[in-house]
C-alpha cells in the first residue's frame, strides 16, 4: 500500500448526520477529502480503499456509488485518449 499522507479529513455535519449513509461512506468521504488536498481530486484504487479499510472492492463500490448518488462526490473517468481504455478515476469532494 502507498504511504498515507498526513493531510486533515473533513466530514461536514450535513454528511455526519445522513442517517441513510452507510458509516463506512463517511469515512470514505473523509479520506477523499484528505487525498484530494495534493491536487484538488482524489485518484486512489478501489484496491487501496479496500485494503485500507480492510473491506471487500465490492464494499467500496457501494460507499462510492451511495456517495454519488447522494451528490456528495463526483466521480470522473478518464479515458487514454483515443480509446476506451481507462486511465484513472477522479473523485471530487462536492458536498462541502
Amino acid at each position: 500500500m502507498e504511504q498515507q499522507q498526513n493531510y486533515n479529513a473533513i466530514i461536514p455535519a450535513k454528511i455526519r448526520y445522513d442517517d441513510d449513509l452507510i458509516s463506512g461512506a463517511k469515512l470514505l468521504y473523509g479520506e477523499i477529502t484528505a487525498l484530494s488536498n495534493r491536487c484538488g481530486y482524489c485518484n486512489a484504487t478501489n484496491r487501496y480503499f479496500a485494503d485500507l479499510y480492510k473491506t471487500t472492492n465490492s464494499t467500496i463500490v457501494r460507499w462510492i456509488r451511495q456517495l454519488v448518488e447522494k451528490e456528495y462526490i463526483k466521480s470522473v473517468i478518464v479515458y487514454h485518449e483515443g480509446t476506451k481504455q481507462i486511465k484513472e478515476r477522479q473523485l471530487y469532494a462536492i458536498g462541502l
